[in-house]
C-alpha cells in the first residue's frame, strides 16, 4: 500500500509540477502584450512580474542567434552588459545569472512559490507517503531551470564534454532529447507554446508545437540532438 502511495505521490507531484511550469512559463515570463500592458500600468506593484518578463522575454531570448550562439559579437555583449549594469539591481542580476540563463539566485523564493502552495495543497490532502513523494518531483521544474537549462543551450557535443558524468548521461536519454527538441521549437516560435522543460504540461493544455522537417533541419545545425 506504501509502494503505491509512493508511485501515485510520484506521478501526481510530476504531472501537477509540468503543468504548473507550463502555465507559469506562459503568462509570466512569455506574457503577452494584454497582460503587459496591464502590468504597466501598475509598475510598482507588478514590479517583479515585469522584471521576470523582461529578463527571460527580452533578454535570454532575444540574445541568442541560433539558439546555441548567443551575442552577435563581443561588442554586442559589451554594450548589453553596460545596458543592464545602468538598470541597476535587477540589471546586475541578470549578469550573475549569466544573462538568464539559469534560475536567477535571489528569484528562487518567488518562482518556488506556485510549486509551494501545490505542495502544501497535496499534504492537506493526501496520504503522508503520497504527499512527500510528490515534494520529490514537484521540485524538478526549480532543478530543470538552474542546472539542466544551461546545456540545452549548448551544442550537445559541448555539453556532453562539459557536464558530469552522470548528467551527460540523462541528457542523453530519449527523455533529455525530446526535451531538447521541445525547448528549440519554444524559442524558434518566440515563446508562443512548448514551454516545457519537464515535459508533459505542453501536452496536457494544448500548448504543444511538433517539429517539421525545417525544425529538424535547423537543430541539426545547430548541434543539437534530433531524434
Amino acid at each position: 500500500m506504501i509502494a503505491l502511495e509512493i508511485v501515485a505521490g510520484l506521478v501526481l507531484g510530476y504531472v501537477v509540477g509540468s503543468c504548473i511550469e507550463s502555465a507559469l512559463h506562459e503568462y509570466v515570463p512569455d506574457a503577452g502584450p494584454r497582460l503587459l500592458a496591464v502590468w504597466r500600468r501598475h509598475p510598482r506593484l507588478c514590479r517583479r512580474l515585469l522584471e521576470a518578463h523582461f529578463s527571460h522575454h527580452v533578454i535570454h531570448h532575444q540574445t541568442f542567434r541560433d539558439h546555441v550562439t548567443q551575442f552577435a559579437s563581443p561588442q554586442h555583449r559589451a554594450r548589453l552588459e553596460a545596458l543592464l549594469r545602468q538598470r541597476g539591481r535587477h540589471g546586475r542580476t541578470i549578469l550573475r545569472n549569466r544573462f538568464s540563463d539559469r534560475l536567477h539566485d535571489e528569484s528562487v523564493p518567488a518562482f518556488c512559490l506556485p510549486w509551494v502552495v501545490a505542495g502544501l495543497a497535496i499534504a492537506l490532502l493526501a496520504p503522508t507517503a503520497m504527499a512527500l513523494a510528490a515534494t520529490v518531483t514537484l521540485t524538478l521544474p526549480g532543478l530543470f531551470s538552474h542546472y539542466i537549462h544551461p546545456y540545452m543551450h549548448r551544442p550537445f557535443a559541448d555539453g556532453q564534454r562539459e557536464a558530469p558524468r552522470w548528467l551527460a548521461a540523462f541528457l542523453r536519454s530519449r527523455y533529455m532529447r525530446m526535451a531538447y527538441r521541445n525547448h528549440f521549437l519554444h524559442h524558434r516560435f518566440g515563446g508562443t507554446g512548448n514551454f516545457n522543460l519537464v515535459l508533459g504540461g505542453d501536452w496536457l493544455r494544448g500548448r504543444l508545437r511538433r517539429a517539421g522537417d525545417d525544425d529538424r533541419r535547423a537543430m541539426h545545425a545547430a548541434g543539437l540532438p534530433v531524434d
